[in-house]
């Protein structure tokens, strides 16, 4: 189920960067190559609007969907935040980073998951900052 996932996410990223699983990303100006290291965020779920996730002051986009955003370039190594705003009630936060210093060896280093149902921070406007470290 794990190797599964990590497949999953893999055909993803290729799949956000305009190729197949199989086709190899080309090392760009800011580092980001597909055979790592390679940083990504995770969304799990479809976010009403009013949400915003963002990276050491980045704003991470596709919250709309769940879906995977490469923020290789926006991180670096060492200690990064993640920083989630919302608008109004939310039912769940359901966030990961997950970092691969080689290709598809992908373990999550941040996770923000939440459900308003056992946390009442979610039933009304607010943000949540999680740290987080890259290795390197």
């Amino acid at each position: 189920m794990r190797t599964f996932k990590v497949i999953t996410a893999a055909a993803a990223i290729a799949a956000l960067a305009g190729g197949t699983a199989a086709a190899q990303q080309t090392p760009t100006d800011d580092g980001t190559n597909a055979n790592g290291p390679i940083t990504i965020f995770k969304n799990m779920q479809v976010e009403p609007a009013g949400m915003r996730v963002a990276i050491d002051g980045h704003e991470v986009d596709h919250l709309r969907t769940a879906s995977y955003d490469d923020i290789t370039s926006v991180v670096h190594s060492g200690t990064n935040t993640m920083t989630v705003t919302w608008s109004g009630p939310v039912q769940k936060l359901n966030f990961k980073v997950a970092y691969a210093p080689t290709r598809n060896n992908f373990k999550n280093v941040a996770v923000v998951q939440a459900d308003s149902s056992s946390d009442a921070t979610l039933r009304q406007a607010g943000s949540r900052t999680v740290t987080f470290t890259i290795p390197g």
